[in-house]
C-alpha cells in the first residue's frame, strides 16, 4: 500500500468514522493535521493529492476558523480488499494482514481475503514474459526462518529448509536406514572408525557457479567447530586433509563409527568458502549452495527460491517456491483455507476437507516433552516432587481435551508399535501423596514456551491448579532459541523433538550447546548422558548402540528429569493432479520431488 493510500484511510477512520461514501462532512484544517499526525501544511498537501487520484472531492472553507467540506468517494471495503490483493501478489503478506487488522474491526472482510488466498496459494503453472509456464508453488507458513546457515540451525523447520539449497558430502536414507552417496560417491573408514576418506563427485557447482572442491568441504568442517550450536559434530575431528581437489581425509581423536551420519545432517551442509570468507553476514541473509533450489529472495513477508537448473541429482520438477511468511495471528483467520490443504501442517484439523483431496496421516518421529530445569533452585529440585507432576499431568485427558493432532501419550521420544496400546502412569492418589512428601509450598512454576504451545501450556497451568500447584506461562518464542539466559531463569521449558529413526537426532539432546534438555540436566547427570554416548559411538552393531541410548532415555524418565507428554500425527492434504508429495522425516515434504500432472491428461479417456 502506498503512502497517500494510507493517508486515505486514516482520515477516513478518524474524520469520517467510518462515514457513508459521497456524505459530506464538515472539517476544519487543524482537525486533518491531527488525524493526519502533521502540520496544516503538509495536510493541505496530502488533500490535494488524495483530490487529484479522486479518492476525495474537497471545497475549501474561505476566512480563518471556516469549516471546509470533504467528501470521501472510494468505499472501504473495496479499497481494502484491492490494496490487500496488490500486496499479496507482489509478495508483502504480513503487510496486507496488518493493513486489515488496522483498518476493518470486521472478520468478515478478512474472511473473504482469505478465500480469495485460496486462488493465490498452492500449486499453479504461471506465465513467464515469454509465454512460458513456469510452475510455481507458493504456500504460507506460520512461523519465521530463524537461519539458513547451518552453522546455526536448530529448528526442524530451518534444517529443512536448509536442505532444499544446499547439499551434503552424504545422505542418510531414512526408510532403509542406510546412508547413501551425497556429494561424496564414495568413503571409507579403517578398521577403528578414526579415520574417513571421501572421494567428491566431479562437476558440482555452487549457485554462483564455481565448482564445489575439497577445500569447500574442510572450511565447512572448520567453521563449525568451538562454540557453534552444532560444534559437537567436529569437537573429535583432529585433522582435514585435501588431496587433488575430490579427495578428503577426516583423522578423529577417537573412534566414531556414525561420523559419516554426522556428515549427512543439515548442520553439516556445504558451503562455498570464498562467499563466507568475503562477507559472511551477506552469506547468512542470501545464502548459496549447491543443492535442487537457490534463494532469490528473503525478506520479512517472504522465501522465494527457484530451481537450480544443474543440480547433480536431477533438476527438480518445481520451477519456483514461494513461502508467505505470515503473521501468527492469520492461522486462526485461516482455519477453513483450502491452500493449507495441500500441505503439511502440524495444527489443521479440517472436519470437512475439500472431497477431492486425499489425506495421508502419520506419526510424527518425535514427541512434545517438558524438561525441568535442575540447574536452577525450586521445586523441581526435589524428586517427589517432580514425579508427583508426573502422575497428576493425565495424558489421555490431555488429548482428548485439546484433541487435533495429539493422539498418544508418550514414554520416550519415538513412538514404536506398541505406543497406541501401552497405557500411561496415571495415579492421582499417589501423586498427592508425594507433593505432600515433597513439602511443596505453592511457589510459582514458570514454564517457558517456545513455539505453538501456548494452548498445550495453558491446559497445564489449570491442570495442576487442580492440585494446588501454580504454574505460569512465559512465551520466550521472540527470543532466539539457545538464548541460555533465557533458559535459565525458566524453571521448565514445554517444546518438541523430532528424533525420526537417526541415533544422532538422539545424541545430539545430550551433546549440543544450546540444546533445551542438555542445558537443564545437572552436571553429574549431564557427564553421565556424554558418557554412554561416547560409548554408543564406538558400537559396531546398531542394536548395541540402541540400547545405550534407550538406557538415557530410560534414566530420563525415571527420575523424571522430563516429561515425556504425547506424539502428534502428521496430516497432509493433496490434490489428485499434485504428485510426488511425501512427508520426509522431518515432517515436510521434500520440494524436489513434487510435480503437477496436466488436467488435460486426466481428461483422456
Amino acid at each position: 500500500m502506498n503512502a497517500l493510500a494510507e493517508k486515505y484511510l486514516m482520515l477516513l477512520n478518524k474524520i469520517g468514522n467510518n462515514a457513508v461514501t459521497h456524505a459530506e462532512i464538515e472539517v476544519t484544517t487543524e482537525e486533518l493535521a491531527n488525524a493526519l499526525y502533521c502540520s496544516t501544511r503538509n495536510a493541505k498537501m496530502v488533500v490535494r493529492k488524495l483530490v487529484d487520484e479522486g479518492l476525495i472531492s474537497w471545497v475549501a472553507g474561505r476566512g480563518r476558523g471556516n469549516v471546509s467540506r470533504l467528501v470521501f468517494l472510494a468505499e472501504k471495503e473495496p479499497l481494502l480488499m484491492e490494496w490487500a490483493q496488490d500486496m499479496s501478489r507482489k509478495g508483502d503478506y504480513k503487510q496486507a494482514f496488518e493493513l486489515l487488522k488496522t483498518y476493518h474491526s470486521q472478520s468478515a472482510l478478512i474472511d473473504r481475503f482469505v478465500q480469495w488466498l485460496n486462488g493465490h496459494f498452492g500449486y499453479a503453472a504461471d506465465l513467464a514474459g515469454n509465454s512460458q509456464a513456469i510452475d510455481t508453488l507458493r504456500f504460507p507458513v506460520y512461523r519465521p526462518i530463524v537461519t539458513m546457515d547451518p552453522a546455526d540451525v536448530y529448528c526442524a523447520f530451518d534444517a529443512h529448509m536448509v536442505r532444499q539449497v544446499f547439499d551434503q558430502l552424504l545422505q542418510y536414507d531414512y526408510a532403509s536406514r542406510r546412508v547413501t552417496p551425497g556429494v561424496a560417491h564414495a568413503w571409507e573408514m579403517n578398521a577403528d572408525a578414526t579415520e574417513w576418506t571421501f572421494h567428491l563427485r566431479k562437476g558440482i557447482r555452487f549457485h554462483h557457479g564455481r565448482e564445489l572442491t575439497a577445500d569447500d568441504v574442510k572450511f565447512t568442517l572448520e567453521r563449525i567447530r568451538g562454540d557453534q550450536p552444532v560444534g559437537w559434530m567436529t569437537k573429535d575431528v583432529i585433522l582435514v586433509e585435501c588431496h587433488d581437489g575430490r579427495t578428503l581425509r577426516i583423522k578423529l581423536s577417537r573412534p566414531n563409527r556414525i561420523f559419516h551420519r554426522y556428515l549427512s545432517s543439515a548442520a553439516m551442509s556445504i558451503v562455498p568458502r570464498d562467499l563466507v570468507m568475503k562477507d559472511e553476514s551477506l552469506f547468512r541473509e542470501r545464502p548459496v549452495g549447491s543443492g535442487p533450489f537457490r534463494v532469490v529472495e528473503w525478506c520479512n513477508d517472504r522465501f522465494e527460491m527457484v530451481a537450480n537448473p544443474d543440480y547433480h541429482q536431477g533438476r527438480a520438477h518445481l520451477d519456483r517456491i514461494v513461502i508467505a511468511l505470515m503473521p501468527e495471528e492469520a492461522e486462526s483467520m485461516s482455519l477453513g483455507a483450502h491452500w493449507k490443504q495441500l500441505l503439511y501442517d502440524n495444527t489443521l484439523h479440517l472436519k470437512h476437507p475439500d472431497p477431492e483431496l486425499m489425506a495421508t496421516y502419520e506419526l510424527s518421529n518425535g514427541c512434545m516433552l517438558m524438561s525441568w530445569n535442575l540447574r536452577k533452585n525450586g521445586p523441581q529440585q526435589s524428586f517427589a516432587f517432580r514425579h508427583a507432576i508426573d502422575l497428576l499431568l493425565n495424558r489421555k485427558r490431555f488429548i482428548r481435551d485439546l484433541g487435533g493432532n495429539r493422539v498418544y501419550p508418550a514414554q520416550g521420544f519415538r513412538p514404536t508399535e506398541q505406543t497406541p496400546y501401552l497405557d500411561e502412569e496415571h495415579d492421582e492418589e499417589e501423586g498427592i501423596r508425594l507433593l505432600r512428601e515433597s513439602g511443596y509450598d505453592g511457589t510459582p512454576i514458570t514454564l517457558s514456551i517456545f513455539g505453538s504451545h501456548e494452548t498445550d501450556a495453558h491446559w497445564i497451568e489449570r491442570r495442576f491448579a487442580e492440585f494446588g500447584v501454580s504454574v505460569v506461562v512465559r512465551n520466550d518464542s521472540k527470543y532466539k532459541i539457545g538464548d541460555l539466559e533465557t533458559m535459565e531463569s525458566a524453571d521448565c521449558i514445554l517444546y518438541e523433538v523430532v528424533i525420526a529413526s537417526d541415533d544422532v537426532c538422539e545424541i545430539e539432546n545430550y551433546v549440543q550447546s544450546g540444546n533445551f534438555l542438555k542445558e537443564c540436566l545437572q552436571d553429574d547427570m549431564r557427564l553421565w548422558a556424554e558418557g554412554k554416548v561416547e560409548s554408543a559411538l564406538v558400537c559396531e552393531r546398531s542394536e548395541d548402540r540402541t540400547a545405550i541410548l534407550k538406557e538415557i532415555e530410560d534414566r530420563l524418565r525415571e527420575e523424571c528429569h522430563v516429561l515425556f507428554i504425547l506424539h502428534k500425527k502428521l496430516s497432509t492434504y493433496v490434490h489428485p493432479t499434485v504428485k510426488g508429495v511425501q512427508l520426509n522425516y522431518l515432517g515436510w515434504m521434500d520440494f524436489k520431488d513434487i510435480w503437477l500432472e496436466s488436467r488435460a491428461m486426466n481428461s483422456v479417456e
